[in-house]
């Protein structure tokens, strides 16, 4: 049955929390899930650009922006990064001026999602890849003259605390709303944060969290997600990455992903990016077929990001 998006219209928690309780979970029967029973949570219908974990990471981001009497939001990523075009999407909406600051020489012709970005009004600043590794050292905001009044900076990724804040809140909509007892929660991963935040969010004590790297990390997310775990629970929760779905590393698409994702899109209804979902349900098809995850109920998460299906993929 058809779904359709909602919108986040106001920047408002409330608001913002009832629209996410109102999100489907979508049962899944299709052939490439022979022996599990899996559900996934659309959270790419959140907002049509505004979506997924992105959303939940922005949300107490752009509050505090405005509480601090800020009008400038600035944040980093890459050509093709999904937090770039949602913090872009949410200061047109919203009101708030973006800069983003990406990593590399500016191309000749921007990929879509830094087009959409400036169409957005996000000002772009691309800095030497050199530069970019510095952006957690304490005066990178500062060597690029950003740091003044009126400014906020907000991490890669949206990871912070205040966009920790937010994907708990996710998991407790997870633990109202999932519409059956899951033994496992499937999500892509491009940091730990998503991951890890989860993991100190939810109280059910049976549920496993699976992250699935979509970039060669070598162990970087299972750190992080760690890390944001401690920060936002006491207790630990069992937390397991897939290191070797990556596809090749990150935005590579070769040519056995694309016959899967079209197949599963086919078969299903549900989108999904070619960068982060795509691999996620990748990953978990070989580990149904593999046998290991024989009888389990398995949510996946769709951490939306669809705007990356227009990129010239890498193979």
């Amino acid at each position: 049955m058809p779904v359709r998006p909602r919108y986040l219209t106001n920047l408002n928690l409330q608001d913002f929390f009832e629209t996410a309780c109102e999100i489907p979970y979508q049962k899944i029967d299709s052939e490439l899930f022979p022996n599990i029973e899996l559900w996934i949570r659309r959270d790419d219908l959140l907002d049509p650009l505004i979506s997924g974990n992105k959303a939940y990471k922005l949300i107490y981001n752009l509050i505090e922006v405005r509480e601090q009497g800020a009008d400038t939001l600035v944040t980093c990523g890459g050509a093709w990064s999904n937090h770039i075009h949602a913090t872009a999407a949410a200061g047109a909406r919203f009101g708030f001026k973006t800069v983003g600051i990406i990593r590399g020489e500016r191309p000749r012709v921007l990929s879509p999602t830094l087009s959409d970005a400036e169409r957005f009004g996000m000002t772009l600043r691309f800095v030497s890849r050199a530069d970019y590794r510095e952006r957690h050292s304490s005066g990178f905001m500062n060597r690029l003259g950003l740091d003044g009044p009126g400014i906020k900076y907000v991490p890669e990724g949206g990871a912070n605390q205040r966009g920790a804040e937010g994907v708990k809140q996710l998991g407790t909509i997870l633990e109202k709303t999932s519409p059956i007892e899951f033994d496992e929660c499937w999500l892509a991963c491009g940091t730990g944060l998503t991951l890890g935040a989860l993991a100190g969010a939810l109280n059910s004590s049976g549920i496993r969290l699976v992250g699935v790297s979509v970039l060669k990390d070598g162990g970087s997310i299972e750190r992080d997600a760690r890390y944001w775990q401690g920060r936002c629970a006491d207790v630990e929760r069992q937390v397991s990455v897939v290191s070797e779905a990556h596809c090749g590393g990150y935005a590579k698409f070769p040519d056995y992903l694309a016959a899967f994702q079209r197949n599963f899109e086919r078969g299903t209804g549900v989108p999904l990016d070619p960068v982060y979902t795509a691999k996620m349900a990748y990953a978990l098809h070989r580990e149904d077929l593999a046998g290991s995850l024989s009888g389990r109920r398995i949510l996946m998460l769709h951490t939306g990001g669809l705007q990356g299906c227009r990129k010239s993929i890498k193979k």
